[in-house]
């Protein structure tokens, strides 16, 4: 039997900030329905079976609140890349034949692959994605879907200025250059080693792979911030055209009793209460999406666009 890249260790999770957890009327199933193994249940809390999970990481790309994110920081892979012109980034199964590695490549969704399309910190006009060990690995239905994330992402034209990524699954025809230091690269090293530092400094408080944070508590999901700085770096037009794929908009009915609810129930905090009197202020900065305070009002009075 083909061995896996990972396992149930490559997650983080809160099921604090699950959306069925917070209110058991959601409709939310996301990572379930796109786990390939079956390994996760939402019936009564989020559990992650560990004899059935490969560490795929598709459920960190889909789900909207950040229950269930990366236990490794995307910025220390980045670190990693940022020292060498046209890196490769691989998994763990390909560590000698990558300048980094995630514990699987399924852990790339949109908002990753768009930053790698743009983030200047990286180096070059080409990025590599190692997937040479990818068609004998029990995570190989990640592919079709990392494919077509990649190909989303072109078709809207949202690669456009950037460096290209590239998918191998030929090792053969891929070209490792590690990295040396010179003259002219000694600062542009030591920038990268110290970004590299600072990263796993924040990577470090997420050792723990279950978690469960104050119910009342607001955070912007991983994926939404990595958003947000690849978008500050976007021209204008990219920045509209960037907007307009990732973004969602709530507005309110004359239904609205000004309840507050729907600021209480968000977990990101992309409604802000600014008085009792008032329609809560949305944030769109910090909206992923996920619809919980449509479904949680009682009198229908949000549209989600």
């Amino acid at each position: 039997m083909p061995d896996s890249t990972g396992s149930r260790e490559a997650l983080r999770i809160d099921s604090s900030r699950c959306l069925p957890i917070r209110f058991n009327e959601s409709s939310c199933r996301r990572c379930a329905d796109i786990c390939p193994h079956n390994a996760i249940s939402l019936e009564g809390r989020l559990f992650v079976d560990e004899d059935r999970c490969t560490g795929c990481l598709l459920c960190t790309t889909v789900c909207p609140s950040g229950a269930l994110e990366p236990n490794k920081g995307f910025d220390s892979c980045l670190a990693k890349l940022a020292t060498v012109q046209d890196p490769v980034l691989g998994c763990g199964r390909t560590n000698d034949s990558s300048n980094a590695a995630m514990a699987c490549l399924g852990g790339l969704s949109r908002e990753h692959l768009l930053a790698m399309h743009h983030l200047p910190s990286l180096s070059g006009t080409l990025l590599t994605l190692n997937l040479s060990r990818c068609g004998d690995c029990l995570n190989c239905s990640i592919l079709p879907i990392l494919k077509e994330r990649l190909q989303s992402i072109a078709d809207a034209g949202m690669d456009r200025g950037g460096r290209r990524i590239v998918l191998e699954d030929a090792e053969g025809r891929i070209t490792v250059t590690h990295e040396s230091i010179g003259r002219r690269s000694f600062f542009k090293s030591l920038r990268s080693t110290l970004f590299q530092s600072a990263a796993a400094v924040i990577t470090a408080t997420t050792d723990q792979s279950e978690h469960r944070s104050d119910y009342a508590e607001k955070r912007v999901p991983l994926r939404r911030l990595l958003l947000n700085r690849t978008i500050n770096g976007l021209t204008p037009v990219l920045q509209e055209l960037v907007h307009s794929r990732f973004d969602s908009s709530i507005s309110f009915t004359p239904a609205c009793t000004t309840c507050q609810g729907c600021a209480a129930i968000c977990p990101a905090g992309a409604l802000l209460t600014k008085s009792q009197e008032t329609n809560p202020l949305f944030l769109p900065e910090r909206c992923t999406g996920c619809g919980l305070c449509v479904e949680f009002c009682l009198d229908g009075a949000l549209n989600r666009v």
